[in-house]
């Protein structure tokens, strides 16, 4: 996966910052979104990933937009 590039504002580090979670009988989510540890700027919206176990203890990935979200940051317009 694509790392996320430094704060275009500042330079500082930008970090992947859980919003909330929630969980089901057969699913665990979590809404995050894309921050700079230094300034606060964040993007405009937010992302999830929902996970699931499998019956044979696998990680079953359902919905994952944290390549969506790296993208997003990393476009410097």
């Amino acid at each position: 996966m694509e790392k996320l590039k430094p704060c275009p504002f500042c330079g500082g580090k930008a970090v992947f910052r859980t919003k909330s979670n929630n969980s089901s009988h057969h699913s665990v989510g979590f809404t995050f979104e894309v921050e700079c540890e230094d300034c606060g700027m964040k993007l405009p919206s937010n992302f999830v990933m929902d996970i699931s176990l499998t019956e044979d203890g696998e990680i079953n990935v359902l919905n994952d937009l944290r390549p969506q979200a790296i993208r997003t940051w990393n476009t410097r317009v």
